[in-house]
């Protein structure tokens, strides 16, 4: 059930945020409130969209003294719905996208909430660095949905969840006081390691406002589509791969073979590789900083794997 939104609340809000910090308008009501899978039909009475860190924590602090819930959101594209509003006021992050810094010689960036995905992967791109985090909505997902649900993409045995990728937090407490600490430090034994708290949360510790984010040397990848007869063999593939070449493992995707099937039945562009009857399928990604490196190791691991049985 939707809320109702006091009028001085709503007077407040309107003054604090100007007219492109607020919408009434019902066709992107119901937007904000669909889920990206369109499982069910939320509500919200109000988007509202802070455009920096203070607008955001009195923003906070109204909807505290009032007693107004809200949810935060930020690309709309998890497929749990946990930004979905049920009747609070809706928290778009959208005007918050401004990227403040890029250390390469820290290896860090700190960018606003808002910000996609990509604009953080760009910009790391441009400072010749790598930002790992890698997913299919990437061009949507924001960098702070993505630390609120604690983000894993293709990449996580090799880099870690998404919490394992940051550094420092800008945080906005249910209170509408701000943390600060977006800290570039590695090694930082000061006290308790608050950070964390807020990764996984789904928005209900705090409104993460900006990040700063750890980044990478870049890599060249060489990749190997493989065919497997049974899970255990997937198991012991991956063992292998990693007791060969660590880390350099980057990603391993395990695919039914049912799951090949109907892609190639329904796209009609697309193609199985390697046609077979076998149940599995492994897409893996092996990655160095040079290319025929990467190469090297992929092949001389795959030889060991199919030495082994494990592969066809």
């Amino acid at each position: 059930m939707t809320q109702t939104l006091p009028p001085a609340f709503l007077a407040a809000v309107k003054d604090l945020l100007g007219p492109k910090g607020w919408t009434e308008e019902p066709e992107k009501l119901l937007a904000a409130a669909t889920p990206w899978r369109g499982t069910y039909q939320g509500e919200t009475p109000l988007i509202v969209r802070p455009a920096s860190t203070a607008e955001a924590a009195a923003l906070v602090k109204l909807c505290a003294q009032h007693g107004v819930a809200m949810t935060p959101q930020g690309g709309n594209t998890g497929l749990i719905d946990g930004g979905t509003p049920h009747g609070e006021v809706c928290v778009s992050m959208t005007r918050m996208t401004a990227l403040r810094e890029v250390d390469p010689f820290n290896n860090s960036l700190t960018i606003e909430a808002g910000a996609t995905l990509v604009s953080a992967q760009e910009a790391a791109k441009e400072a010749g660095r790598l930002f790992p985090l890698s997913l299919g909505s990437e061009g949507t997902a924001t960098i702070g949905g993505l630390i609120s649900t604690n983000a894993g993409g293709v990449a996580v045995l090799r880099y870690g969840m998404m919490r394992d990728l940051i550094l420092g937090l800008e945080v906005v407490l249910p209170s509408g006081e701000v943390w600060d600490g977006l800290s570039g430090l590695r090694k930082n034994n000061t006290g308790y390691d608050l950070k964390h708290l807020f990764a996984g949360a789904e928005g209900t510790l705090g409104l993460i406002t900006a990040a700063t984010l750890k980044l990478f040397p870049q890599v060249a990848t060489a990749t190997g589509w493989v065919i497997c007869s049974s899970a255990e063999d997937v198991v012991k593939l991956l063992a292998l791969a990693r007791g060969r070449v660590g880390d350099s493992v980057t990603s391993f995707e395990i695919i039914p073979g049912n799951a090949v099937d109907m892609v190639v039945a329904d796209i009609a562009t697309a193609r199985d590789p390697m046609p077979s009857n076998a149940p599995w399928r492994v897409l893996m990604d092996i990655s160095q900083t040079d290319g025929a490196y990467a190469r090297s190791l992929l092949e001389n691991a795959l030889e060991a794997a199919m030495e082994e049985g494990l592969i066809q």
